[in-house]
């Protein structure tokens, strides 16, 4: 088998193909290595850039604002919390007191119904005597009852 580039170099065309170019003699495979070369060495060089922008940007930051800014808001919250839990115990409160007057109005229904119950049994006991007088007195009007 005989060597590639031995058979690489008894093609006519392929022959010779190198270049002078800057003083240097080049082939095409030596100037796309050096384009690669060039464009990741300025890809690199942009990326860094970039990159350094990007921290001067923040280290530029005015953190006491943001400081502040949260020191605040942390206060609004605080405040927050102390008025919700303000209504909280309002509302335990109301709730307590509606309780209160509940227990309080259905007892006084209880007594109230109490009373009326001893109220219509009188009023059954007198109903019940006047019948009964006036039945005497009707059955009997001389009696004088």
């Amino acid at each position: 088998m005989a060597d590639l580039g031995d058979k690489l170099d008894e093609i006519e065309e392929l022959k010779d193909k190198a270049f002078t170019l800057f003083g240097l003699r080049m082939t095409p495979t030596t100037i796309g290595m050096a384009i690669a070369g060039i464009g990741s060495v300025l890809g690199a060089l942009y990326g860094g850039f970039t990159m350094y922008q990007k921290v001067e940007e923040i280290a530029s930051l005015d953190l006491g604002a943001y400081a502040a800014q949260m020191e605040q808001t942390s206060n609004k919250i605080e405040t927050q919390e102390r008025l919700l839990e303000s209504i909280e115990q309002n509302l335990r409160d109301a709730k307590q007191l509606t309780y209160d007057i509940e227990k309080r109005v259905n007892d006084k229904i209880i007594r109230f119904e109490d009373k009326m119950d001893k109220f219509e049994a009188k009023v059954e006991d007198t109903k019940a005597e006047l019948e009964d007088k006036l039945q005497k007195a009707l059955d009997n009007p001389l009696s004088g009852n």
